[in-house]
């Protein structure tokens, strides 16, 4: 089991780059400070972003959802690309769009992180209020991953990309 959990580790790494990239990519464009970047490792946290507190709920908005809008864009893109003759170049897109959609949904944490800052945030902007069903949403699709739920995703990211967009 454990041989199965390292091969899906390495399979789905790049996913899990992409997916701390993207946290990093919306620190650096709200002007958090970013402290420390583990793309990547083995154990319980695949990867991880040290920053700052954003300043603004909206910043911490898009740092926690980073992930989400990179790595489905990432993904959708390369499922675009997914046509006869199916060569190298193909698989290749095939591999790294699954491994993007499968680590796109923000972690428990980041959900943890945005809903601190939305209790520190309300007083000073109730339009924070907003952003708590966004919140939930994160919690839910957490839950759902202990059955999989990334998967599904992965085919509705599959279905948009490769059947629907075709660029």
């Amino acid at each position: 089991m454990k041989f199965l959990y390292t091969l899906y580790n390495l399979l789905t790494a790049p996913g899990v780059m992409v997916h701390e990239l993207g946290h990093a990519i919306f620190c650096v464009a709200a002007g958090v400070k970013i402290h420390k970047i583990k793309l990547f490792q083995f154990g319980k946290l695949a990867g991880y972003v040290v920053h700052d507190e954003p300043q603004k709920f909206f910043a911490g908005f898009l740092v926690s959802f980073g992930p989400l809008i990179v790595n489905s864009l990432s993904a959708l893109f390369l499922f675009s690309q997914w046509h006869e003759p199916y060569g190298g170049r193909e698989w290749l897109f095939l591999w790294l769009a699954v491994a993007f959609g499968l680590h796109a949904i923000p972690s428990t944490q980041d959900a943890h992180a945005l809903f601190q800052l939305a209790n520190r945030r309300f007083w000073k902007n109730p339009f924070v209020i907003i952003g708590y069903p966004f919140i939930l949403i994160l919690y839910i699709l957490n839950w759902f991953k202990r059955w999989h739920i990334d998967w599904l995703y992965v085919v509705l990211l599959f279905w948009l990309g490769a059947w629907y967009l075709k660029f």
